[in-house]
């Protein structure tokens, strides 16, 4: 769908998806191929909006102990990584990684887009960013209208977060070459799937072009 056929931009906002330790480094239990090849288009977008004195929200993963997601172990094999030996994605749990010196918190945001002083951070226990948190508040407050969205996983933490905003009535891009899947085919056929009911796809360039003409009117 082109970015011409975007209602009117007042105020978008920057929504970076888990984009932590525990899903970027190398060696992560919940490690995203190809998940660190998004990291330089993220950072030209965080230079944009932060040029530009936009809003950056960023969404965190968090576990819990004895993580009610455990329930659903023999169907969704991944939650396994929360128990307490691993403590997948658990604040304040320190972890080595094969791509980083030190250990470090294995809930944190990457270094490489860590947020600066006056950046939301969004906590959640669920896939969708809407879901149990404040963000619709967060977004409201700001005078938000659209939504960039970047990070992982696209089929999953992005596409449930995109399909929640259209239910409160944001317009949301999801930047196609600043996401990554599971795998190469589950990426295409969720970006046609956002594209085709759910909002904009375009790629970071393309993005920022049009927030710069968009800003002229």
């Amino acid at each position: 769908m082109p970015l011409e056929l975007l209602p009117k931009i007042r105020k978008p906002a920057l929504i970076i998806v888990d984009m932590q330790n525990d899903f970027i480094r190398q060696g992560a239990p919940f490690e995203v191929p190809g998940g660190r090849e998004t990291i330089a288009p993220q950072q030209r977008l965080l230079q944009y909006f932060r040029e530009n004195h936009y809003p950056v929200i960023y969404l965190q993963w968090v576990s819990i102990e004895n993580d009610p997601w455990r329930v659903l172990e023999s169907k969704f094999t991944w939650t396994a990584f929360l128990d307490e030996k691993t403590q997948a994605c658990r604040v304040g749990h320190f972890r080595a990684y094969e791509d980083h010196e030190g250990e470090v918190d294995c809930a944190a945001i990457i270094a490489e887009l860590a947020p600066v002083a006056g950046e939301i951070i969004v906590p959640k226990h669920g896939f969708g960013g809407f879901y149990g948190t404040d963000l619709h508040q967060q977004l409201s407050g700001l005078g938000v209208d659209t939504l960039v969205v970047t990070g992982v996983v696209a089929e999953c933490c992005v596409e449930d977060t995109v399909r929640q905003a259209l239910y409160h009535h944001y317009a949301s891009i999801v930047v196609s070459d600043a996401v990554e899947s599971m795998t190469a085919q589950r990426k295409i056929e969720c970006l046609a799937v956002l594209d085709e009911n759910y909002g904009w796809v375009a790629e970071s360039g393309e993005v920022i072009d049009y927030l710069s003409s968009a800003k002229a009117y």
